[in-house]
């Protein structure tokens, strides 16, 4: 018999069912048992099945492909929605193989090569899941969100910048709480922006399921200096956009999310942080979020 929930990512309810011969090692449901739902009258707008599909499907026309390291990331268009596969840049061998409907709520395993019993298929989601939140009005952010005095900070920056070791020295230095070391996932609920936990974090291991208002942004930078400083207009419109992600071949849902960010940006202020990765670095950060009210 398959394993079958339902669970509650930010304000969406998602229904997950998984292998029947799951692995200690395989899947790590722990990371999902935080977001449980108990109430059985909650309604679910996405259905994830990693139970593997004997469904075949024939790609279409290409939407995207995209080298992530020794891998890569190919999207293909489908009458009724899109296979979105991972597989080997050197040789193209398949890893993994999904369908996700042209609505994005649904999303079904058709093939995993990956011979992990499931954990890679279940970290991948991690990738499917933004445009997902995009349709329900849900930004995703490449970034740590962590929570300081109450309120949410978004550090965001391209990989190996630094982000994920400032991030530490706040909870190192000033007991800062990391909700999600690779994902910030942010919406507007009654009128204010808040930031949401997810189950998947990248590298970092570190996700919560806990909400909390955005304070504000920091776009981090590595520099010789340790300086930190507000931007706006056009700068920090483009400087946030770099760290959304987002279906760029899906027009709806970019324009989506376009929208989204102007809104967030009307409220949110954007800190560029240029910094060594040092204890001042902390302090200069800061006295700058302590002057936003």
């Amino acid at each position: 018999m398959n394993y079958r929930s339902l669970y509650k990512l930010g304000t969406i309810g998602v229904s997950f069912e998984a292998y029947s011969d799951m692995k200690i090692w395989g899947i790590p449901l722990w990371k999902l048992d935080p977001y449980r739902i108990r109430d059985s009258k909650e309604s679910s707008d996405l259905s994830i099945s990693l139970t593997i599909s004997e469904k075949q499907m024939q790609p279409g026309k290409l939407l995207k492909k995209e080298s992530a390291g020794f891998f890569q990331h190919i999207i293909y268009e489908l009458p009724d929605g899109m296979i979105w596969q991972y597989e080997r840049s050197k040789n193209h061998e398949l890893q993994l193989r999904y369908y996700i409907s042209s609505k994005w709520d649904q999303i079904q395993l058709l093939e995993d090569h990956s011979h992990t019993d499931g954990h890679l298929a279940f970290e991948y989601l991690g990738q499917i899941i933004p445009p997902v939140m995009l349709r329900h009005c849900m930004l995703t952010f490449h970034g740590v969100l962590m929570e300081y005095e109450g309120y949410g900070i978004i550090i965001s920056a391209p990989s190996g910048t630094g982000k994920t070791t400032h991030a530490r020295m706040w909870r190192d230095l000033r007991r800062a709480l990391i909700i999600n070391g690779d994902r910030a996932a942010c919406q507007k609920v009654d009128g204010i922006w808040t930031g949401f936990g997810l189950p998947w974090s990248g590298t970092s291991g570190e996700q919560i399921n806990r909400s909390i208002p955005i304070k504000a942004m920091v776009v981090l930078e590595r520099n010789e200096e340790n300086r930190a400083f507000q931007i706006k207009g056009m700068e920090a419109f483009l400087s946030a956009w770099a760290n959304v992600l987002k279906p760029n071949w899906d027009t709806a849902l970019s324009e989506k999310a376009l929208d989204l960010l102007e809104d967030f940006l009307r409220t949110i202020p954007v800190i560029r942080l240029c910094c060594r990765p040092d204890a001042d670095s902390v302090e200069v950060l800061s006295h700058v979020l302590e002057g936003i009210r």
